[in-house]
C-alpha cells in the first residue's frame, strides 16, 4: 500500500480528507515519501496536489487523516513543520512584497538558522551565490521590484537555506530559464544524495521523468496510484493523469492561404528593453516571440498592452494607433493575458463569474443595466468549453487551483473579441490535458480571425503552436522563422548570442520614481516642505519664529506624533483605529479622578489606570477585528462611539483640574524644547530601530505586507493583531498624558480631533495604507507638518477652513505620489 509506513519514510500521509464547503478537495488520500528519494506528484488542475502538500506543511488542517514527519505526528501549524525541517516552494511564491530579499529569507528560516540582522545581508549573498554567481539579485531589493523568475529563485533559495529534511517543490520551473532549471535539478539531486526527501509537483512531464524516481498520481482528489518513474514513458504518465490517451496536444497549424490580410504592423517601435522593432501579424495567425528572458520580447508585449511607454508606428487593422495606457490598447482592439496571474490577472475579491465577465461586461449590458441571466449564461458556456473545475460560477476565484484560474483569465480576455490577442505564458501552471484544450481554443479563435502573439519560455510550445516566430536578442529581433524553420534547433541557435539587457530597461523607471519609492523619500520631502513653510510663515509674521511660538508648536507636535505612532504601529499590520480620539478623552477623564492631589501618591494609581483603560480598549478592538472578523473600520467605529459614551457618563462636562505640580512635571522643558517633544523624537527613532533592525520588526512588517505568507512562515496572526491593537491604544494613552498638560482638566471631548489628524500624519509620512512599510520618523514629520500648517494658518490670519483645505490636499497629493512612485518602481 502507498501509505504503509517504513523505517525510512520522511513523510507519511494516511487517510487525508479535506473539504472546502461542499467541495471535497481530497478524499481518503494516503502517501508515503521515502527519505532520500525524489518523488513526483502529478495530476490535472484541481486534482488536489497543492492541497495535499499544504496539509503536509501545516498550512491546512484536514477533516480526517494523520500526518507523520519522520514518524512523529504533526499538529498542523506551519511554524512547527518548518522548525522540524519541512520546506516548501509554493506555486505562487510565499513572499512579502514590501520586504527585501534578505528580509524575506530571514522570515522564512527556522529560528535556529536565522542570522543576526547585522549579518543578514552577507548570509543571503552567500546563499544566492550558491545558487548561481551571476544571479543578478540584490539582497536589499524589495520583492515587489523583482520579475517573476527572480521571485521564484528567492523562494527556492529560501527553502534550500532552511536545510530541509523534506523539500516540497510545487511547480518550481514555471518561471525559470533553462539554465536555472538545470541548476535546480543539480541542487535537488545533491539534497537527495544527502538524505533529504523531495516531493516534485509539475505539469511538465518531461521534467518529471528526468528528475523523479517514483510518481504518484491524483485525479479529482483521489489517489490513482504510485509507479516507478523509469517504467513509464510520457504517454503513460499523461494517460494516468487524465484517464485517457492524449494523441496530439497541438492542433494543425494554418495552411498556405488560410491566414487573412495584414492586421497588425510595427515599424521602428522602441521602448524600455527593446528598440527598432519591425514585425507583422496577419489575420488568424499565431506568432511567437522567443528569446532568453530579459531580451525584450516580454517588454514589447507589455508595451503593446499599454503597460510600458512605447514609441514608433503601430497599425491595427489599417489604423495608425497610439498606445499610452491599457485603455488605449483596448480601444485599438488589443487585449492582454498576463503571465503573472496572481498580481495582474485575478480580482481576488470577486467570484469566478465576475472575474470572467469584468473584461467584457458590455456584452451583458442594456441601457446601462447588467443582465445577470445573460452574464451567467455566457460565463457557463465559455468556462465549460475549457472544463474549468469549480464549485460553481459564484465560487470565489481564490478557491480555484492555479491552472483553473489561468483558464478563467484566458476565457475572460478572449470574450472581449480582440483584433489582436497578446498571451504571456498562456499555459503556465496548466496540466497536460488542459493545455491541449487551450491550444485547441486558441487555434479555433485564429480560424475565426483572431490574431495572436505569444510569449513562452517553453520552446516546444512555440514550435507546436505558432505559424511564425520572431527571435529576440539584446532588445532587437535577430531572426524571423516560418514554415519548417519553426523548430527547436533553429530557435535555440538564434538565441545563442543573447545577452541580458534588463539593466538598461530599468533606467526607464526614472530617478524621481525610484526616489519616491524609498522609505526615506517621505521623510526628505516633508523635511523640505517644513523648512519652506516655516520660512514663508516667518517672513510674513516674525512672531512665528519666536521661542514661545516654537515651544508651543513642538508641544502640539509631540502629542500628535505619539498618537500617530500608535496608529502607525497598527497600520503597518493592515489595520486602522478610529477610536484613538475618544480614547484620549477617556484617558484624560480617567486621570482627572486621580491627578488633582498629591503628585506622588494617588497620581501613580492614575497613571496605571490610564494605561489599563487603554489596554482594555485595545483588547476590545482586537476581539472585534480579530476573532470576530469585523472590518477594522467598522470595529473601531463601534468602539469610538462606546468609548465616547463612557467618557460622557463619567464627566458630562469638563471637570477635575489637574494639580499644578503635576502639570509642571508634564510641561518640563530642556531650554525651549518641551520634554514631551524630546520623548516623541527619541521614541520615533527607537521604534524605527526596532522595526528595521530587529527580527521582531521584520516579522511585524512581514505580517502587514502579506498576512497569509506570514502565516505559512510561522507568524501567528492573532498574536500579531492583539499586539498591534493593544500597542496602538497604549501609545494613545501616552499621547493623552501629554495632552493633559495642555488641557489640564478631564474633558471627554479633548481628543476628538486626533482621530483624523493621526491618520493624516501617518499617511503623509509615507506609511502604506495596505500595511508593510513606513517609518515612524516619517509619521513624526507628518505630525510636525500638520501642526505647522495649523500654527502658520493662525499667524498668517488665514480662514480656519484653509487648514482643512491644505490638509486634505496634502493627503491626496502624498498618497497619489507615493502610490505612483512605488508602482513605477515595481514595473521598472
Amino acid at each position: 500500500m502507498t501509505g504503509s509506513a517504513t523505517t525510512t519514510d520522511a513523510l507519511l500521509l494516511e487517510g487525508i480528507t479535506k473539504r472546502f464547503g461542499p467541495v471535497t478537495a481530497l478524499d481518503d488520500v494516503s502517501l508515503a515519501i521515502r527519505q532520500g528519494e525524489i518523488h513526483a506528484l502529478v495530476g490535472e488542475n484541481g486534482a488536489g496536489k497543492s492541497t495535499l502538500m499544504a496539509v503536509a506543511s501545516g498550512a491546512l488542517v484536514p477533516e480526517e487523516g494523520t500526518v507523520r514527519f519522520f514518524g512523529e505526528a504533526l499538529t498542523g501549524h506551519p511554524g512547527e513543520t518548518r522548525e522540524k525541517g519541512l520546506a516548501i516552494v509554493r506555486q505562487e511564491p510565499s513572499l512579502m512584497p514590501d520586504l527585501t530579499v534578505a528580509e524575506n529569507i530571514h522570515v522564512g528560516l527556522p529560528a535556529r538558522l536565522r542570522p543576526g540582522v547585522g549579518e543578514l545581508s552577507a548570509f543571503v549573498r552567500e546563499r544566492l551565490a550558491f545558487w548561481r554567481e551571476d544571479h543578478g539579485i540584490d539582497p536589499g531589493a524589495r520583492i515587489e521590484s523583482l520579475l517573476p523568475e527572480k521571485r521564484f529563485i528567492v523562494e527556492i533559495v529560501k527553502a534550500i537555506a532552511s536545510e530541509p529534511r523534506l523539500l516540497i517543490l510545487d511547480e518550481p520551473t514555471e518561471h525559470l530559464s533553462g539554465r536555472d532549471v538545470t541548476r535546480l535539478f543539480e541542487v535537488v539531486r545533491e539534497l537527495a544524495a544527502k538524505g533529504c526527501a523531495v516531493v516534485y509537483i509539475s505539469h511538465r512531464i518531461r521534467e518529471v521523468r528526468e528528475i523523479a524516481e517514483r510518481i504518484s498520481v491524483l485525479r479529482s482528489g483521489r489517489q490513482v496510484g504510485t509507479r516507478d518513474a523509469h517504467h513509464l514513458d510520457e504517454d503513460d504518465i499523461i494517460a494516468l493523469i487524465v484517464g485517457r490517451r492524449v494523441e496530439r496536444p497541438f492542433p494543425p497549424k494554418a495552411g498556405p492561404g488560410e491566414t487573412g490580410e495584414r492586421i497588425f504592423e510595427l515599424h521602428g517601435v522602441s521602448g524600455p528593453g527593446f528598440r527598432d522593432i519591425v514585425m507583422r501579424v496577419d489575420r488568424g495567425e499565431i506568432v511567437g516571440l522567443a528569446g532568453i528572458d530579459g531580451h525584450g520580447q516580454r517588454e514589447l508585449m507589455r508595451a503593446l498592452a499599454g503597460q510600458k511607454p512605447v514609441e514608433g508606428r503601430i497599425n491595427v487593422a489599417g489604423r495608425l494607433v497610439k498606445i499610452a495606457s491599457p485603455r488605449d490598447a483596448r480601444r485599438a482592439g488589443i487585449r492582454f493575458v498576463p503571465g503573472d496571474r496572481h498580481r495582474e490577472g485575478l480580482l481576488p475579491g470577486l467570484s469566478v463569474r465576475e472575474n470572467f465577465s469584468v473584461r467584457s461586461i458590455e456584452k451583458d449590458t442594456k441601457g446601462g443595466v447588467i443582465s445577470m441571466g445573460a452574464e451567467k449564461r455566457r460565463a457557463r458556456e465559455a468556462l465549460g468549453r475549457l472544463d474549468v473545475k469549480m464549485a460553481g460560477i459564484e465560487a470565489p476565484i481564490t478557491s480555484l487551483s492555479g491552472g483553473n484560474a489561468q483558464k478563467v483569465i484566458l476565457t475572460s480576455v478572449m470574450a472581449g473579441d480582440p483584433e489582436v490577442l497578446l498571451l504571456d505564458e498562456p499555459t503556465q501552471g496548466v496540466d497536460v490535458g488542459a493545455r491541449a484544450e487551450i491550444y485547441s481554443v486558441m487555434r479555433q479563435a485564429a480560424r475565426e480571425g483572431m490574431s495572436q502573439i505569444v510569449v513562452s519560455s517553453d520552446r516546444g510550445e512555440l514550435v507546436g503552436l505558432c505559424d511564425r516566430v520572431y527571435v529576440f536578442s539584446r532588445g532587437q529581433i535577430v531572426a524571423e522563422l516560418s514554415g519548417d524553420r519553426v523548430n527547436d534547433d533553429a530557435i535555440a541557435q538564434a538565441m545563442m548570442t543573447a545577452t541580458n539587457t534588463r539593466a538598461a530597461a530599468a533606467e526607464w523607471g526614472g530617478r524621481l520614481a525610484r526616489l519616491g519609492s524609498s522609505d526615506w523619500a517621505p521623510f526628505l520631502m516633508l523635511a523640505a516642505a517644513i523648512l519652506i513653510l516655516g520660512a514663508v510663515a516667518g517672513s510674513v509674521n516674525p512672531y512665528f519664529l519666536t521661542e514661545r511660538s516654537l515651544t508651543n508648536l513642538m508641544a502640539m507636535t509631540a502629542t500628535l506624533a505619539m498618537v500617530a505612532y500608535g496608529q502607525h504601529l497598527l497600520m503597518l499590520t493592515g489595520g486602522i483605529d478610529l477610536s484613538v480620539g475618544p480614547l484620549m478623552g477617556l484617558c484624560a477623564v480617567t486621570g482627572s479622578f486621580f491627578l488633582s492631589g498629591d503628585p506622588w501618591l494617588v497620581p501613580s494609581l492614575g497613571w496605571a489606570s490610564i494605561l489599563v483603560v487603554a489596554a482594555m480598549v485595545g483588547a476590545v478592538n482586537f476581539v472585534l477585528a480579530g476573532p470576530l472578523k469585523l472590518h477594522p473600520m467598522v470595529a473601531t467605529l463601534a468602539t469610538y462611539m462606546a468609548v465616547q459614551a463612557v467618557s460622557l457618563l463619567l464627566r458630562p462636562v469638563p471637570a477635575g483640574m489637574t494639580d499644578f505640580d503635576i502639570l509642571d512635571i508634564l510641561g518640563h522643558r530642556f531650554g525651549p524644547v518641551p520634554a514631551s517633544f524630546a520623548v516623541a523624537v527619541v521614541a520615533g527613532i527607537l521604534l524605527d530601530l526596532a522595526l528595521m533592525r530587529s527580527g521582531a520588526g521584520i516579522r511585524w512588517r512581514a505580517f502587514g505586507s502579506n498576512g497569509e505568507a506570514a502565516r505559512v512562515a510561522g507568524i501567528r496572526p492573532m498574536a500579531m493583531q492583539a499586539a498591534a491593537y493593544i500597542g496602538c491604544s497604549v501609545l494613545t494613552a501616552l499621547a493623552a498624558i501629554m495632552m493633559i498638560e495642555q488641557v489640564a482638566i478631564g474633558d471627554p471631548r479633548a481628543g476628538m480631533g486626533y482621530t483624523l489628524t493621526s491618520i493624516a500624519a501617518v499617511v503623509i509620512g509615507g506609511t502604506a495604507l495596505r500595511g508593510g512599510r513606513g517609518l515612524f520618523v516619517g509619521s513624526l514629520l507628518g505630525a510636525l507638518f500638520i501642526s505647522l500648517i495649523n500654527s502658520a494658518a493662525t499667524f498668517l490670519q488665514l480662514d480656519p477652513a484653509w487648514q482643512n483645505y491644505l490638509l486634505g490636499g496634502l493627503i491626496i497629493l502624498a498618497v497619489a505620489f507615493y502610490s505612483y512612485s512605488r508602482s513605477k518602481a515595481v514595473s521598472a
